[in-house]
């Protein structure tokens, strides 16, 4: 059992959960046409009550399951994934309640306290929470107790105007004088090691800049941690300093599939000159950068070659071993009939999908053709990667996933799960 279950019952007996569980499904089953007004107002009054309580538990909680990346470890969806997932709530609505518990996990000390107490409603939390920024946050926490306060007797209205207006005043304070674009500057030459980067970013860009390769560099983080909880040990974390170099490429990558206009939306391709030595094919060098293995390159998942086989209507989908990376008439082929990524609660679009091989190039020698591939996030292609992971595919073209416990679980299509229990594999 857990370490959270086993908390859980120590702070609840069994009977208590279910007793809670029962007593609100009684009081949504009320006919509240039978209810006098004084009882209506009451039950109103005692329901919001309750609802602030369990909303506090719950956004602790998330926040706790989100540092220990349980989710990402039982059920490879990443803590909102989850929790939308096995609620049927909007994404964008359980992506909210876990940044909440996050920030009054981090930020907003006084804050958290007054949510679990029931004095502050999640209404007004998260105002707080989208007031306080990095830049103020020592300052803003001075200004908690007295926002709480003013928050009894004020309009959500006015005192939301009151919050934003404090945190205004505070980030004034530490403003930077106007610069110029061309206050920032940065080289790049490639060296015996790889490609060198040197320069200075100046106000917001600098701001803007490091928020994102930190936030990045935090979620790759957790994410090799998980990795690295799965394997035993056996896979390792970076560094923060080589977490903030993948983060930095990473950030690249995730640009290059947005246009200027921050609109148009396309698969991120990378476009190299590979010379390859027969001697040792393995073994490449890609424009002038140095000697590199291969299979140790995300390109190993995304070259570039040419099609042949070709459908009834003479559209290629089957390549076999001619090219490795899924083209433009599978991609489209494999977005009819998967809708986004496969993996089951992930609602990634396919224009930010990869094109997986299910019998993996190198490992299986397996062929660039739609029936033998499917459509993955990023993040969920990682996960299938794993040691223990693995992705199958029948002859319908439906996915199933095993896990490292040996439980298998049937993918989904267009975001709709296949019911019943998956193919046993051949021994």
């Amino acid at each position: 059992m857990s370490e959270v279950l086993v908390k859980l019952e120590r702070m609840f007996a069994t009977t208590e959960l279910d007793q809670l569980t029962a007593l609100a499904g009684r009081v949504a089953a009320a006919d509240e046409h039978g209810l006098a007004d004084d009882d209506l107002l009451t039950g109103v009054r005692a329901i919001e009550a309750a609802r602030r309580f369990l909303d506090a538990a719950e956004g602790s909680m998330l926040a706790e399951l989100d540092a220990r990346g349980t989710t990402d470890i039982v059920s490879g969806l990443r803590t909102a994934g989850w929790l939308a997932h096995e609620t049927g709530i909007s994404p964008g609505s359980a992506h909210a309640r876990l940044q909440l518990g996050r920030v009054l996990r981090t930020d907003l000390p006084t804050t958290d306290v007054a949510v679990r107490e029931g004095r502050l409603p999640h209404d007004r939390a998260r105002v707080m929470a989208g007031a306080v920024n990095e830049r103020i946050v020592t300052e803003f926490q001075q200004m908690e107790a007295s926002l709480i306060a003013e928050s009894e007797r004020m309009t959500f209205r006015d005192w939301s105007q009151r919050v934003r207006l404090v945190a205004g005043l505070l980030d004034e304070d530490g403003t930077e004088p106007r610069l110029t674009p061309e206050s920032n500057r940065l080289s790049l030459h490639t060296g015996a090691d790889g490609v060198h980067l040197n320069g200075v970013l100046v106000g917001d860009w600098a701001i803007t800049t490091r928020q994102a390769i930190e936030d990045t560099a935090d979620d790759l983080f957790r994410q090799y941690r998980r990795d690295a909880e799965i394997t035993g040990g056996e896979a390792t974390i970076p560094n923060r300093a080589a977490l903030r170099a993948l983060a930095l490429a990473e950030l690249c990558r995730r640009g290059l599939m947005v246009d200027a206009n921050g609109t148009a939306v396309k698969v991120p391709k990378t476009e190299a000159m590979l010379v390859v030595n027969l001697d040792t094919p393995d073994l490449v060098y890609v424009d002038d950068m140095p000697l590199i293995r291969w299979s140790d390159t995300a390109l190993a998942c995304d070259p570039e070659v040419r099609a042949i086989i070709l459908n009834s209507l003479g559209v290629p989908l089957d390549m076999g071993r001619e090219i490795r990376h899924a083209n433009k008439e599978q991609r489209r082929a494999l977005k009819a009939r998967d809708g986004g990524c496969v993996f089951p609660g992930c609602g990634m679009r396919p224009e930010h999908c990869d094109a997986h091989h299910v019998a993996q190039w190198i490992r299986d020698h397996g062929a660039t053709d739609v029936k033998c591939m499917v459509f993955l996030c990023r993040h969920h292609h990682g996960v299938v990667h794993r040691r223990g992971w693995d992705i199958h595919i029948g002859d319908d073209g439906w996915c199933w996933i095993t896990m490292p416990s040996g439980a298998a679980m049937w993918c989904q299509r267009r975001g709709e799960q296949r019911a019943g229990p998956p193919p046993a594999l051949a021994a």
